[in-house]
């Protein structure tokens, strides 16, 4: 008698296990033929996209830009101090012409003629204070380009490590997406057997609860997982400011 049990025990648990084994290879199988990663664009391409499309970055990039012109001015200041003039004259002008007649070296002649007269004129005047300070006021400016260019870094960098972690955050929610899946198929065969057996008198009212209470534990975690699918799904969106074609 106890050989009996012990040769049913033993069938029994090689049948979980034979059971189990089946479906940890239909779960892995289902996992290489429904590989993500296949589907989404490279690690790269990804980042590409999130810094095209980042306003943060476009920000910092603006700031440098302006930052730039800034110090372009500061070389350029001192042209504000040199002035410019020309002026244009037409009329009648008196003209003193001095002429040489021989025997006669100071001859004078008073003459008057319609003419058109131009001047030009350039002056400079700048403070002292602006040129002891240009050079300090040059490298202030340098400065601030220099730090905008940084803080550009700093956000392509941040992005990049952002990019990388949701798309293996997106990675890692599909995978347990589809196990849950696979969980509730198997736990959904179970569940017809057991209304079959319960029916039949096979297992008792406790065995079936026991049943019916994993499958509702799977149901749930199945839309607990697929609900951080679709959230990873949607971060990864908005960091790229484009559709996933998954």
């Amino acid at each position: 008698m106890r050989r009996s049990k012990f040769i049913f025990t033993l069938a029994v648990l090689l049948c979980g296990f034979s059971y189990s084994q089946a479906i940890n290879d239909f779960i892995e199988k289902g996992l290489k033929e429904n590989d993500i990663s296949k589907s989404l664009p490279s690690i790269d391409s990804l980042i590409a996209m999130a810094k095209d499309y980042s306003p943060f970055i476009k920000v910092t990039v603006s700031e440098q830009e302006y930052r730039d012109g800034v110090v372009s001015a500061e070389q350029r200041a001192w042209l504000e101090y040199i002035n410019l003039e020309a002026g244009y004259n037409y009329g009648i002008f008196d003209n003193l012409s001095n002429q040489q007649i021989a025997g006669d070296p100071q001859s004078q002649t008073l003459f008057s003629t319609e003419q058109s007269r131009y001047n030009v004129g350039v002056s400079l005047r700048m403070p002292l204070s602006a040129l002891v300070n240009r050079k300090a006021r040059i490298k202030s400016a340098k400065g601030e380009a220099k730090k905008a260019r940084f803080e550009t870094q700093v956000a392509e960098v941040e992005l990049e490590q952002k990019v990388v972690e949701l798309y293996n955050d997106l990675l890692k929610t599909h995978r347990l997406f589809f196990i849950s899946g696979s969980i509730v198929d198997n736990f959904r065969v179970q569940s017809i057997r057991a209304e079959k057996d319960f029916a039949s008198g096979i297992i008792n009212v406790t065995e079936y609860t026991r049943l019916q209470q994993m499958m509702n534990q799977a149901t749930m975690n199945f839309e607990l997982q697929r609900s951080e699918f679709i959230s990873s799904v949607m971060a990864l969106e908005s960091v790229i400011g484009a559709d996933l074609n998954i």
